[in-house]
């Protein structure tokens, strides 16, 4: 068995879910499960609307609706499956659920967190039905699996965490079976907590629901299809050159998805990692190319030895750092500062630390004022925006001396706010303006990626 996970853009219209079905049928043999995200564009229109709603707009919430339910209208008209029964069934009642939801925020006049999470769960419920109905259409038997009778979770709205023992359980019930006979299609994102409230798992939630199920029925491989051609060298919309990588490490894609790499989020890669599944990111713009291989063991010699992989990048980020002299032979004083972080549930990326002070960056500010408070009566705080990290990784980096001195070498011009090597050393981050990004991230992908590369890594 392997898991599917088709993104907004691969479900994009008709022609993107005709390239999918194609994409499917080439892997019938190998019983595929098949994740769905929301149609591109959809998840914005249902956060727009339960906002317009929440402010009591009857008016536009009335109009965002219709845009949802012609986008859709037009897609399953150009697939030809209007007759289908199940799309019969399931458009309609989805348009009315929406309405209803709709209506039942502009009661409330606030953006009531379980109301909200039932109103995003339709971009995933409606796109699964759509695609499931055209693999039926071209004779691919299929059937739509909801994700919501499959993955469990708590009642966290907006960022449910998944209940493993649960979610197991409901897997080898009600999933596997369907596997034996036919492709089921699920929804990304979508979950249930114990009340039968619908859930979202939040950012990332659809790349994280496709390996969760891998790792629970033992997949083989578990593939991430969107529009880029897998894990890049750095961020094309920064440097247009940037290359393919052909192979990474659970570690080395761990790393990047933490420090702002786009295609994956962080929590992705955690199922596969406990389990050893292999992960592919592949473009289903282009699925005669290979994508990335991201798993346990990156290999590959000779040429440019990939000493860094990849170069990413945060921005938005605030520097705070904390100066006092009680800082000095005090025990206790750091988890005094990392508990305010705790107690807002604000997580912190990077620490750089000397005798007297403390630095931190942070990418929420929703609490800012709260924590730069509580710090000041105890501390002196500096509060500094507009900043940006960029990590170089590789695993290579951890045996290749003098690295930092090489990197920051080339970098002698642009102010340095914070520098880290992670405890893995396979990473190098730093902290600098985010006016620079552009200068720094081209500078460092010319001098690091440049002669003749590994075509076994890149390319």
């Amino acid at each position: 068995m392997i898991v599917m996970k088709f993104g907004g853009t691969s479900v994009g219209n008709s022609k993107a879910i005709q390239r999918v079905g194609n994409i499917i049928k080439s892997r019938l043999q190998r019983k595929p499960v098949v994740v769905v995200s929301a149609v591109s564009g959809i998840t914005n229109k249902l956060v727009r609307l339960g906002q317009i709603a929440a402010e009591k707009n009857h008016v536009l919430a009335t109009e965002t609706i219709e845009e949802i339910r012609k986008a859709h209208a037009a897609i399953i008209a150009e697939l030809k499956i209007g007759e289908d029964a199940g799309i019969q069934k399931a458009f309609p009642e989805a348009i009315d659920y929406l309405t209803d939801l709709s209506d039942r925020l502009l009661r409330a006049g606030d953006l009531v967190k379980h109301l909200v999470d039932e109103l995003l769960s339709i971009g995933e419920y409606l796109s699964a039905n759509i695609v499931s109905a055209y693999l039926r259409s071209v004779g691919i038997p299929s059937q739509f699996a909801d994700s919501r009778e499959l993955v469990s979770t708590d009642s966290r709205f907006g960022r449910a965490l998944v209940l493993k023992d649960e979610t197991e359980l409901n897997i080898k019930e009600k999933l596997l079976p369907v596997v034996a006979k036919s492709v089921p299609v699920v929804q990304g994102f979508i979950g249930k907590d114990s009340f039968g409230r619908t859930t979202t798992l939040g950012r990332g939630g659809s790349d994280y629901s496709a390996t969760f199920i891998g790792a629970l029925i033992d997949a083989e491989a578990v593939e991430i299809w969107s529009d880029v051609d897998g894990i890049l060298t750095a961020d094309p919309s920064l440097v247009p050159n940037a290359k393919r990588i052909r192979k990474m490490s659970f570690q080395e894609a761990a790393e990047l998805a933490y420090f702002g790499a786009k295609v994956l989020h962080p929590a992705t890669l955690l199922p596969a990692i406990e389990k050893d599944i292999p992960v592919y990111v592949l473009n289903s713009m282009r699925p005669q190319d290979g994508g990335t291989k991201i798993s346990k063991l990156s290999d590959g010699n000779g040429g440019n030895d990939g000493v860094v992989k990849s170069i990413a990048y945060k921005e938005g980020l605030i520097v705070i750092t904390v100066t006092s002299s009680r800082m000095l032979m005090a025990h206790g004083f750091m988890s005094s500062i990392f508990e305010i972080f705790d107690r807002y549930q604000t997580p912190v990326d990077l620490v750089s630390t000397s005798e007297v002070s403390v630095s931190m960056t942070i990418d929420q500010v929703e609490h800012l004022e709260d924590i730069h408070r509580e710090l000041l009566r105890f501390a002196q705080v500096k509060i500094e925006e507009n900043k940006a990290i960029i990590s170089l990784v590789g695993e290579k980096m951890k045996s290749t001396p003098g690295m930092p001195a090489k990197v920051f070498g080339f970098l002698t011009d642009i102010p340095i706010h914070l520098i880290s090597q992670g405890s893995s050393e396979i990473n190098i981050s730093f902290v600098i303006d985010e006016a620079d990004l552009p200068v720094v991230i081209n500078r460092l992908h010319d001098k690091l990626f440049s002669g003749t590369l590994n075509p076994e890594l890149f390319g």
